[in-house]
C-alpha cells in the first residue's frame, strides 16, 4: 500500500464552547474526497475527574497493520540497513497488533495528563493521500525530494516582521546615506 505524507497536528481548545461539528464535517469532507486519510484521530475533553475521549480512523485493521509494517521497515532501514528493515517491519505489525502505531498513544496521555478542566484536545494524525499519484509521477521521471517545509499563517506573520524590520533598516541606512 504506497501511503503519502504523513502530519501531525495536535490542537487545544481553552474550552468547549465553539463545537459545533465543524471540524469533524470538515475531516470527514476531505477523507471522503481521498484528499487526506485520517490514520488517527484522538479527541480528549476534560470535565472535572472525567475524561471523553474520541478515537477515529479511516484504516480498518488490515490498512494498519500494512502501514505499521512499512513505517516500521523504514525507520529499520534508516537505523540498521536491511536487517534493521525486516526488524522494522516486524515491529511495526507488533505495534499495530497490541493496539495502535504508539504515537497517538504516547501523546494522547500526555494530553490527558496535562488537559486542564473544561479545555479540550485534538490530535490529528493524517495521510496527504494527493500526494501519492504526485510523488509517483516523480519518482518515476527520476526525481528524488531535496526539501520539505510547511509554512503556515504564523510564519508569513514572522517573515513580514522580519521584511519590516528590513525594511526599517534599510530606510534608516539611506537616510544616513544622504545625510
Amino acid at each position: 500500500m504506497p501511503f503519502g505524507p504523513i502530519q501531525i497536528f495536535a490542537f487545544g481548545f481553552p474550552d468547549t464552547a465553539g463545537f459545533e461539528g465543524r471540524i469533524a464535517a470538515e475531516l470527514i469532507k476531505a477523507s471522503d474526497a481521498g484528499t487526506i486519510r485520517i490514520i488517527d484521530a484522538l479527541a480528549v475533553v476534560a470535565d472535572g475527574d472525567e475524561v471523553e475521549i474520541l478515537r477515529v480512523s479511516d484504516l480498518d485493521d488490515e490498512q494498519r497493520t500494512e502501514l505499521g509494517m512499512e513505517m516500521g521497515a523504514l525507520i529499520g532501514l534508516g537505523m540498521a540497513g536491511l536487517e534493521g528493515m525486516l526488524a522494522g517491519a516486524e515491529a511495526g505489525a507488533e505495534a499495530v497488533e497490541s493496539g495502535g502505531l504508539g504515537v497517538v498513544e504516547a501523546i494522547g496521555e500526555e494530553f490527558i495528563d496535562e488537559l486542564p478542566d473544561g479545555a479540550a484536545a485534538l490530535l490529528l494524525i493524517i495521510e496527504h493521500a494527493w500526494a501519492v499519484p504526485l510523488r509517483e509521477a516523480v519518482v518515476d521521471a527520476g526525481g528524488v525530494l531535496i526539501g520539505n517545509q510547511w509554512i503556515g499563517a504564523q510564519d508569513l506573520v514572522e517573515l513580514g516582521l522580519a521584511l519590516g524590520i528590513a525594511a526599517e533598516v534599510e530606510a534608516e541606512r539611506q537616510a544616513e546615506a544622504n545625510d
